[in-house]
């Protein structure tokens, strides 16, 4: 076997096909860690990275990509209430968005499906108008028969959001 510093001269008889993985005793003698055993044993490091100083370099540039690959969220177990509120929502915002009756855009079936969530629906909603201010007052008044809104304050989309948020906050539902 060729030494460990002269890979260039038995690097083309394994048909120099880019990475190549083997491994020698030589290599787990010049190991840094558990990790570095791991890997040369498990034969995933490139021959190229086996030497010391070429390892630490190569832990130098995992940390780097650790440090700014941004880090994905934690997978969680999706409410079917919410997928099914949120799937009732997109559609009702699909199909009411050439509508300019608020009495016609209540009227379409999503919407209707929405109110007939009951009770359950509150909470979402009120979520969905802290961050997406929408014309689902009339859901909520239809579930909970309150309307915080005072009357001066109708047909102002903000107004009437703020009103409904300061309601369930009082509620204790948001």
């Amino acid at each position: 076997m060729p030494k460990d510093d002269d890979y260039k001269s038995w690097y083309p008889m394994l048909g120099g096909k880019g990475i190549m993985l083997a491994v020698d005793y030589c290599a787990c003698r010049t190991a840094k860690s558990n990790e570095f055993n791991w890997l040369v044993t498990h034969k995933a490091l490139p021959r190229e990275i086996i030497h010391k100083r070429k390892y630490e370099q190569y832990l130098l540039d995992i940390s780097k990509y650790r440090r700014t690959t941004r880090k994905l969220p934690e997978c969680k177990v999706a409410d079917p209430l919410l997928l099914k509120f949120k799937r009732l929502l997109a559609e009702w915002q699909e199909e009411s968005i050439v509508m300019s009756s608020i009495t016609e855009m209540v009227m379409l079936p999503s919407y209707q499906a929405i109110i007939g969530m009951g009770p359950d629906a509150v909470r979402l909603i009120l979520n969905e108008l802290k961050h997406d201010p929408d014309y689902l007052f009339w859901a909520l008044e239809a579930i909970t028969g309150a309307n915080p809104v005072l009357p001066e304050d109708e047909g102002n989309l903000n107004r009437m959001t703020n009103a409904w948020i300061k309601w369930g906050q009082e509620s204790g539902l948001t």
